[in-house]
């Protein structure tokens, strides 16, 4: 799952933001609170706002998008109130964080060491397939209840759904929501 508008498009980048970053890029909840965040809406970006927004692995969804959520039973991310202001215009436009965790459900034949000499402290890299998309096959066993998560162990900030989060998802019509089709086994 991804987004067209990236968070960077709407908003100015500041303290909240690379503290949000570092916190996302990792999925450290440890590292942030549950009390609400105002951001600077950026200069330019418009008046209309999706319902999701992604970039350097920062997911923030609109209300709607939250209520699709708790309909289907998520109930294992990772919940902030983020507020896009701009007080010159008068807007103040409600986000959620909602992070997901990682979980290591890639098969390892679908990952090579980033460092040649094997040591696994560099991490993990997808394989990827002529045209520089990583393809993989999602271990199913390894998901268990979790339906919305991101990948472990690998550099990626890809957002995994299930297929029938997805379905909801996408009959709920929400806007700046993009899905690419995974294999599971």
């Amino acid at each position: 799952m991804t987004a067209n508008t990236n968070l960077e498009d709407m908003v100015r980048a500041g303290e909240e933001i690379l503290t949000l970053s570092f916190a996302c890029q990792t999925s450290s909840f440890q590292f942030l609170n549950h009390e609400r965040v105002t951001v600077q809406i950026a200069e330019g970006s418009g008046l209309e706002f999706p319902d999701f927004l992604y970039n350097d692995g920062i997911p923030l969804i609109s209300p709607k998008f939250k209520k699709i959520l708790d309909s289907q039973g998520v109930d294992n991310l990772f919940y902030k109130p983020i507020y896009l202001d701009d007080a010159t215009l008068g807007l103040h436009e409600p986000y959620i964080l909602a992070l997901p965790p990682r979980i290591r459900a890639v098969r390892q034949e679908y990952m090579h060491l980033l460092d040649e000499e094997g040591d696994e402290n560099e991490g993990k890299e997808l394989l990827k397939d002529e045209y520089g998309i990583a393809r993989y096959k999602i271990n199913s066993s390894a998901v268990g209840n979790y339906r919305i998560f991101k990948l472990a162990d690998v550099e990626d900030t890809d957002i995994v759904v299930t297929r029938s989060l997805m379905t909801a998802i996408s009959q709920a019509a929400l806007s700046n929501i993009f899905f690419s089709e995974l294999e599971e086994d």
